[in-house]
């Protein structure tokens, strides 16, 4: 297929009514004359259809949303940022509403089985790549440093973990969701003394704990190809940011930074390994100049680096997106 036509062929946003990230990537399309179709899946089955057909003769369908109908063979490429049917009435019971999404989510899970199209990124590799324990095994493998780690439900695991660090470790959740309320997320913590009279919960529920590691700053790598652009993240300076910039990510400095070559070497490889085009990976680089990584998010959020920095991840995701 020629370039020419490869960029004639529409471009699939699979997301969700709020986010404004796809709508600036539509504008950004729209403005290059792309054809893209926008499909949210929070409308997605009452809202819009996904439809297959199959028979000795053909493999085939469409996908039908907002009075716009794109068969299969139309489409070139998808941009994948939401994986969760959730478009079902209010009075469906607990598990007629199971059963709809587990067919739903059947349905739209198949389709990078049967169409040839490219995926940014390929909901299989997403999932995979999404597992922190595997993360850090494929950092190890690739000999990124990475903070001593202990990923557990047992309290006293943790208990021994923390008199091992000195005192001083973090907790994390081992998922993050866009399911959450605008403005609300799962924050890093201190493991302090009156945390650990309620470590008892993890028995219900696993997490990740950490060891403290020193900061003079931290670097927001966003991944698209083999394009990478690097945010220095002045977190140190604030401190309600010292743990965690995401509490208050609009009150600190971003800075464009050249990335060492032998840490975009080995984040190239990371990529290579999970089978990625798309991914933020964040990093901790201490007062020695030492870069540790933390972890991968392959659905990671951009859009305010981009507006702070100037650097252009949108339309490098729409140039992945149309070649």
């Amino acid at each position: 297929m020629s370039g020419r036509a490869a960029r004639m062929k529409t471009i699939l946003l699979i997301t969700e009514q709020f986010d404004p990230t796809a709508d600036h990537l539509l504008q950004v399309l729209r403005r290059r004359g792309c054809p893209a179709l926008r499909w949210n899946l929070d409308r997605y089955p009452q809202d819009s259809t996904l439809t297959y057909r199959a028979s000795a003769d053909e493999l085939g369908g469409s996908i039908a949303t907002e009075g716009r109908i794109a068969p299969f063979d139309l489409i070139g490429s998808v941009w994948y940022r939401a994986s969760h049917c959730r478009g079902f009435p209010p009075g469906l019971k607990p598990q007629e509403r199971e059963f709809a999404a587990r067919e739903a989510e059947s349905a739209l899970n198949s389709l990078p089985l049967v169409t040839d199209w490219r995926w940014m990124n390929e909901p299989r590799r997403h999932r995979d790549a999404a597992w922190k324990p595997a993360q850090l095994a494929a950092a190890r493998r690739l000999k990124l440093a990475i903070p001593r780690t202990v990923i557990t439900n047992d309290p006293g695991v943790v208990t021994a973990f923390r008199e091992e660090s000195g005192g001083a470790i973090i907790f994390k959740t081992l998922s993050q969701t866009l399911d959450l309320e605008p403005g609300k997320a799962a924050f890093t913590a201190l493991v302090t003394e009156e945390a650990l009279s309620s470590l008892s919960l993890i028995r219900h529920a696993p997490g990740i704990f950490q060891e403290l590691v020193a900061k003079d700053y931290e670097v927001r790598l966003t991944v698209v190809g083999d394009r990478m652009f690097a945010a220095k993240v002045l977190s140190q300076r604030n401190e309600r940011t010292k743990l965690d910039w995401r509490i208050a990510a609009h009150e600190i400095k971003y800075e464009p930074i050249d990335v060492p070559a032998d840490i975009r070497d080995k984040v190239s490889g990371f990529m290579a390994e999970a089978g990625l085009t798309y991914s933020c990976i964040d990093f901790i680089v201490t007062p020695e100049g030492r870069y540790v990584f933390l972890e991968s998010n392959p659905r990671g959020q951009y859009l305010w680096i981009e507006h702070y920095t100037g650097m252009p991840i949108t339309e490098a995701i729409a140039d992945a997106l149309m070649t």
